[in-house]
């Protein structure tokens, strides 16, 4: 053999070895700056917050009791997007409380809800997986006895408020969907899912997600806003509260694993609950199209733009979001006022 291909050979070798074998050796630390889950909900220090049971889980839940007369005409579940936590309604549950009893939650992998260990789960994607977070969301609305309920879903959040509207239409009055990229998680892409479950990324991929508490962690946050130079540190410190808690890169990983839900695109005529769309104007918001066809292809939607306001309305332009939703429920007839 001559000797140029020997050294390829050789080159080749070390290559592959480099790629399956080092990442199976290498010493890799926890993620610096984290703590116990107990500990970080006891940081948060939320007398209108806890950790509520849910299935083989515990959910952070925040809960607003209804404010206005009488009794609480309707309940609204807020959903977070990805990456994202409760905390991103802090500005509106006093808002929103006036027309009903408000409750926001972490999905597994997100904020401060229980996140079981990998070895943990078996051989299913145990609470991290879409059909999974509808359970819980579901289970949730009945433990807390919420009843007429509209589901608030920014982002991923919409997607599963659409999932849980076709599972359990009984359950849900209305929708608002903020930025919902419906159709965009079906476009699939990325490494094929043998590829994920290797060994090798079983180690590395939390260290992927390590990213999401830096610089690209931060640029997709900013991107969500018309205006970045509003955001305040107490909303920064907010955000990154997932990145807080021991095992969070670990779990997020799981959700990755889970991968995109199943298409909506053949259920959204079975959506029978009234929806308002709400389409951002932010740089990094999901593409108006999304939200364009997605109300023309639910029954009964209301499309509006976001004025100077991106795809997190409820923390850039509170106000305006809190007016959109109330003009929608008083025109649906779920509103007191």
């Amino acid at each position: 053999m001559p000797f140029r291909i020997k050294v390829s050979l050789v080159i080749v070798a070390l290559l592959v070895a480099l790629v399956v074998v080092v990442p199976l050796v290498v010493p890799i630390g926890a993620p610096s700056g984290t703590r116990p889950l107990a500990e970080a909900v006891a940081q948060a220090a939320r007398p209108d917050a806890g950790l509520v049971p849910v299935g083989s889980v515990e959910l952070y839940t925040v809960r607003r009791p209804y404010s206005g007369p009488g009794g609480a005409p309707i309940s609204f579940v807020l959903l977070h997007a990805y990456g994202s936590n409760a905390f991103s309604f802090n500005l509106v549950l006093d808002d929103l409380a006036r027309y009903g009893d408000v409750v926001a939650f972490d999905r597994p992998g997100f904020g401060l809800s229980e996140r079981p260990a990998p070895p943990d789960l078996g051989s299913g994607a145990g609470p991290y997986s879409q059909a999974a977070q509808v359970e819980q969301t579901v289970a949730l609305i009945e433990r807390l006895g919420l009843s007429d309920v509209v589901l608030v879903g920014d982002n991923a959040g919409g997607v599963l408020a659409l999932e849980v509207a076709s599972a359990r239409p009984d359950l849900v009055a209305g929708l608002v969907l903020v930025g919902t990229p419906a159709y965009l998680l079906q476009q699939g892409g990325g490494a094929p899912r043998w590829v994920l479950r290797t060994p090798q990324l079983a180690r590395l991929g939390p260290v992927f997600m390590r990213q999401l508490a830096g610089q690209p962690g931060e640029q997709l946050y900013t991107g969500a806003w018309f205006d970045a130079s509003r955001i305040t540190p107490a909303q920064r410190a907010a955000r990154s509260v997932g990145t807080t808690v021991e095992g969070w890169d670990a779990a997020l990983w799981q959700v990755t694993l889970a991968g995109a839900p199943p298409s909506l695109a053949e259920r959204l005529g079975g959506v029978a609950a009234p929806a308002l769309v709400l389409v951002g104007a932010a740089a990094g918001s999901v593409p108006a199209s999304e939200s364009e066809r997605l109300a023309t292809e639910l029954p009964n939607a209301t499309l509006e733009r976001l004025d100077a306001c991106g795809d997190l309305p409820q923390e850039e332009c509170p106000g305006q979001f809190v007016d959109r939703v109330a003009a929608w429920l008083g025109g649906q007839g779920l509103s007191a006022h």
